[in-house]
């Protein structure tokens, strides 16, 4: 089978590799869709180093077909099943884990980082991986591998408790932006913002529930308050990494307001200014989000399977696996909404 494997930074190469043996209790799939991440970017470029070892096969956000079990599967799965999988392993003794928080595990092993991910045609899924494996029969492969990433921007759409936020406020409309929207939507939140210096995705914040879609300058403060009637955004999610998406729209949000830093930033480019008398006084809350948590990934996924979010629209181009590189370079171009890679496409 193919596999694109990289063995340093920048160094990838595709490769034909054994079908991976299975130990007892695993299970193998047949990758029907991986997508490209900004993680991966970062991995391949070598600006994400945190747990990441060479060589690796990159791709966490993938679906696939099971094929083949040395043992049980668990219950509700058989062989043939479309699933959508949870990328992570936690191990769940650490002080993360015994609290709730498996998703950001200090143990965690992950597919794409340590495990290989879905940039092959077969991926071997541990059986201490089973329970990641979420079904998702009926659902086209690349809605399904869309389920990851927007399992994460749920999670950090629950983290500001966006559930009872009025107005809504999301900067930067790259696809997790978008997938913000969506969800903010589906969830109920009754006026959303969107602010992007791209008129196109404008159009598509616009299409995906964004009643107010602004492009960045003097005046989108004032036009924020005024679509909610001096309030103020109850919520705010940073959808890109850049400090100028975060720091002008201060002044946006309402008393008691919650943000979300769901954006990686670049290291050395990771510092924001804020005055500690504007977050003292206005009871401001500042989270960060990492990932998701298996309960999330499962609650997305139905309601992808169900029609409520869409999401078929997000990946606008898929390359073939031989062309990996130049899938990562074309996401990291931004002019796609979501690259993926099959080795299903010649």
């Amino acid at each position: 089978m193919k596999q694109a494997i990289l063995s340093a930074p920048m160094q990838m190469d595709i490769v034909d590799v054994p079908i991976p043996a299975l130990e007892p209790g695993d299970c193998l799939l047949r990758v029907e869709s991986a997508l490209v991440c900004g993680t991966d970017i970062r991995i391949y470029e070598g600006t994400k180093k945190k747990n990441v070892s060479y060589p690796t096969v990159m791709g966490h956000e993938f679906s696939g077909t099971i094929t083949e079990s040395n043992g049980d599967l668990p219950d509700g799965l058989a062989i043939g099943d479309l699933v959508a999988v949870y990328p992570l392993v936690p191990c769940g003794e650490c002080v993360a884990c015994t609290r709730g928080k498996a998703n950001i595990c200090r143990n965690r092993i992950a597919f794409g980082y340590q495990l290989p991910g879905g940039f092959g045609e077969y991926v071997r899924i541990p059986a201490a991986a089973l329970q990641n494996l979420v079904k998702v029969n009926g659902v086209e492969p690349n809605s399904a591998a869309v389920i990851e990433p927007m399992s994460c921007a749920y999670n950090g759409l629950k983290l500001i408790d966006a559930h009872n936020a009025k107005a809504l406020l999301v900067t930067g409309c790259g696809p997790l932006g978008l997938m913000h929207i969506r969800l903010a939507k589906a969830i109920g939140v009754e006026q959303i913002v969107a602010v992007d210096p791209s008129e196109e995705r404008l159009l598509v914040a616009a299409a995906s529930g964004a009643q107010l879609t602004l492009t960045p300058g003097d005046g989108v403060v004032s036009a924020i308050r005024d679509f909610t009637g001096d309030a103020g955004v109850d919520a705010m999610v940073v959808a890109v990494g850049r400090a100028d998406a975060f720091e002008p729209y201060l002044g946006a949000l309402a008393p008691g307001a919650k943000v979300n830093l769901f954006a990686g930033f670049p290291t050395g480019n990771d510092t924001l200014q804020v005055s500690a008398n504007e977050v003292h006084y206005n009871e401001y809350s500042l989270v960060g989000s990492s990932s998701c948590h298996l309960s999330d990934f499962q609650y997305v996924a139905s309601l992808v399977a169900d029609g409520t979010l869409k999401v078929d629209d997000l990946v606008t181009t898929t390359l073939s696996i031989d062309d990996t590189v130049g899938a990562l370079e074309a996401a990291k171009a931004g002019r796609d909404l979501r690259v993926g890679v099959s080795a299903r496409v010649s």
